[in-house]
């Protein structure tokens, strides 16, 4: 690290420290506002019965069209898609959802091949069912 940058990186933030600078600045805009998330992966869960399991996966705002489905292997699921806004307005005056691509990897609990898996999407909720493999127990 280079000190002499360090030095005058300080003796900026002391000059502005003297003034209201950030408070002004930390007032219009709210800290964790500032900072906006890049990359957006929705949020999913998993569940399993004794024949099938289940991926839950919440995109509010996401059309069939804007939707991919890939099984990367039989044991990963890639899931791609677009939200678009559902106004395009000239000035924006509070966001807290998030618009663009997204990309999520789920690794699934057991193998399964895409023709096996039931895909629906209801309320914003992407829903994937398939047959679980497992084996009976054999007496011997």
């Amino acid at each position: 690290m280079d000190i002499e940058k360090m030095r005058k990186w300080l003796q900026i933030t002391n000059e502005y420290k003297k003034t209201d600078f950030w408070t002004r600045v930390l007032e219009e805009k709210y800290p964790d506002e500032m900072v906006k998330v890049s990359h957006y992966q929705p949020k999913y869960d998993i569940y399993q019965n004794e024949y099938y399991n289940f991926i839950i996966l919440e995109i509010p705002g996401v059309n069939r069209e804007n939707l991919s489905l890939n099984l990367i292997s039989n044991t990963q699921l890639k899931i791609k898609g677009i939200i678009h806004p559902i106004l395009q307005l000239e000035k924006e005056i509070k966001r807290e959802r998030i618009y663009g691509e997204f990309e999520r990897i789920i690794n699934l609990p057991e193998a399964t091949y895409a023709q096996h898996m039931n895909i629906q999407m209801i309320d914003g909720l992407l829903q994937i069912s398939y047959p679980r493999n497992v084996e009976p127990i054999k007496f011997t």
